[in-house]
This record gives structure tokens, sequence and C-alpha cells, in this order.
């Protein structure tokens, strides 16, 4: 699958026992590279506010690791590694919040000519005190060129 994509992502976040799910919809791009797949999409979510939200991707087809820039140039990067835990910073407001990302699950299936997908199931963590449990699966369909 290559080209321009409608997006479908459901975002599950489980803190505290409660968990929280967020449906987002939009439009991305998905390109084949040399070490696997570009993915980047700008979604909004379908409910409240309509927040929107914009992921870049680098996902490395033999190792499954996913290179992960949330917000645009002003937003945060993570690396998604099944192999070994890994740090993430957020900057907001001033401050710097460091984050232990320990990686659970990827999933990548971009095969398809028509659709594809995308799971992503990983833990933050402040230290070694779980804060938010996140599972993003995203569902790509091809766009149909409009002559």
């Amino acid at each position: 699958m290559e080209g321009s994509v409608k997006v479908r992502m459901t975002s599950r976040s489980r803190f505290g026992g409660e968990e929280d799910v967020l449906l987002f919809t939009g439009h991305g791009t998905v390109e084949k590279t040399e070490y696997g797949w570009h993915v980047c999409y700008t979604v909004k979510n379908t409910e409240g506010a309509g927040d929107e939200l914009t992921s870049d991707l680098k996902i490395k087809k033999d190792t499954r690791r996913v290179v992960m820039v949330n917000g645009g140039e002003r937003g945060y990067g993570m690396l998604l590694d099944l192999a070994v835990p890994t740090v993430t910073e957020i900057r907001e407001g001033g401050r710097t919040l460091a984050l232990n990302v320990v990686t659970k699950e990827v999933q990548v299936d971009l095969t398809g000519a028509k659709e594809g997908s995308l799971t992503l199931g990983y833990m933050l963590l402040t230290g070694m005190q779980p804060l938010s449990a996140l599972r993003v699966t995203v569902q790509l369909k091809k766009e149909e060129s409009v002559k």
C-alpha cells in the first residue's frame, strides 16, 4: 500500500483501572522505503472538542521498531522498541517530563493494495511507576483517485 489514505484511529488508554477510548478520523500518506514504511497522518477526535493529532511514523520492517513524532514541529518524539525500554521527553509550559516507554506490541500490515493497519501497544512510566498503558490501532484505506 502506498499513497494517500483515509485514516481511522482508535486510542485506548488505561490508567488507575479506568479505560479511556478515543476515536479519530482523517487523512494521511503511506510510503514504502528501504527500511520499511513511512506513515504520516492528521486525524481529528470524532467526539467532543475535535482535538487534532498529527503523527509521523517511521517503521523499520526487520525489527518492527517505530520512531513516532506526534504533534508536528512542536510535538514530541518516541521510540517504540520491542527489545528494550526507551525514554521520551515531553516539553510543555517550560517543564520537561521524562517518561520510560515499554513497548508491548507492534503489528504492521501494510502489504495490501487497498487496506492496511498498524497496532502499537506500550506503557508509559515515570521511573518504575506505571502512568498509562496505551494501545493505538490505525486502520488505513487507500483513497481512490478522482479523475
